[in-house]
């Protein structure tokens, strides 16, 4: 795996980059398999006198980011390592629990989706705001752990299995929905 250290607002050390280098490297043997490369900045924000960490870890399929402002740039390091770690370990265990069959839940559910806008002056509904989403391909129990790594409301994605396009969903209960169209 590729590391990579930014430095910016301070100067460059090479026992900093070393440290990170090593810090990030060492969790990502532990958790990854498949890590392509890992993206280390260090800040320093000069008026405040606080450091701040941030660490970007691209897998083949998703990528696990924190950051940590702290007082001392080497904590603030070991704070973003161990936030990265937490996060790949949860993502590590729901691999297993889903290999066991105890895992992310079988989720079928259909739900109507309502246009939530503001209306026009002859009363009907006007669409404020569009966007284009990728629908990468993933299973179910990947769009779960997608979806629970950025901390969304909602995923379009690709059926890896169906091959249509689906939307996961957090309900209210804490469980997911899936919607998938009628073809």
């Amino acid at each position: 795996m590729e590391v990579s250290v930014t430095f910016r607002h301070m100067d460059a050390s090479d026992s900093l980059r070393s440290y990170a280098s090593e810090k990030v490297e060492k969790v990502a043997d532990k958790y990854l398999k498949n890590a392509v490369e890992a993206h280390v900045i260090l800040s320093a924000h000069k008026n405040r006198h606080i450091h701040g960490a941030e660490i970007n870890i691209h897998a083949s399929r998703f990528v696990i980011s924190a950051h940590a402002d702290l007082d001392d740039m080497y904590a603030a390091i070991d704070t973003a390592v161990d936030k990265v770690e937490a996060q790949l370990r949860k993502h590590k265990d729901r691999i297993n629990a889903s290999k066991r069959g105890t895992g992310s839940p079988e989720a079928a559910t259909m739900i109507p989706v309502d246009v939530l806008s503001s209306h026009d002056e002859e009363g009907g509904p006007r669409v404020i705001e569009t966007a284009s989403l990728p629908a990468k391909p993933l299973s179910v129990e990947d769009a779960v752990l997608q979806l629970d790594l950025h901390h969304s409301e909602f995923l379009v994605f690709r059926n890896a299995s169906t091959n249509s396009i689906s939307v996961m969903y957090r309900r209210r209960d804490g469980n997911y929905g899936l919607i998938v169209p009628n073809v």
